[in-house]
This record gives structure tokens, sequence and C-alpha cells, in this order.
């Protein structure tokens, strides 16, 4: 190998590990911000929606069976509830997730 080789790879290699350090810069002036305490609220927002709906439904099947209540509207609408609340939280989960799949798959 030739010096003008050595020192062209050695170059790149230096530019790399500069876009690489602005890169994480830039992401640590991004967490500074909040911009992971935006994901963090958010993923805790959608996991109390389904809690309460969960819990809306299993209060009104109980109501429903004690006989207190009678109106099966109002249970159907609370179920569709719960299955939309569960449907975005597990859309928001399988998104994170390939995030961090094609994370991973990137090389440095």
């Amino acid at each position: 190998m030739n010096v003008s080789a050595v020192q062209s790879q050695a170059t790149r290699l230096l530019e790399e590990i500069q876009q690489i350090q602005s890169q994480r810069e830039s992401i640590q002036q991004t967490n500074k911000a909040g911009g992971g305490q935006e994901f963090q609220n958010l993923l805790s927002d959608l996991i109390g929606n389904v809690k309460e709906a969960e819990s809306a439904v299993r209060q009104d099947m109980v109501n429903l069976v004690l006989g207190d209540t009678d109106a099966l509207h109002n249970i159907m609408i609370n179920s569709a509830k719960a299955d939309l609340a569960v449907q975005t939280l597990v859309a928001v989960r399988n998104k994170a997730l390939e995030a961090y799949n094609e994370l991973m798959r990137i090389s440095l």
C-alpha cells in the first residue's frame, strides 16, 4: 500500500469521525431541548388512555352483570374506545421498534 492511499484513507476516516461527532452533538442538543421527554410523555399518555378505557369497559361489564345498567350502546361505545386506544398504542410501539431497528442497521 502506498503512502497516498494511506493518507486518503486516514482523511476519509477523519471526515467520518467529524460527521459522527457533529451528529452526536446535534442529538445531545435535541435531548437537552426535551425531545426524548416529549416521546416519553406521549407514551405515558397513551398507556394512561388504554388503562382508563379498559377500566371503563370493565366497570360497564360489572354494571351490566349486576343489572345496574341496561344501556348496551354505552358499553359498545366504551369497548370501541378501548379497542382504538390499544390499536393506537400498538401502532406507536411498532413504529418505535422500526425506528430502533433502522438505527441499529446503520453502520458507523
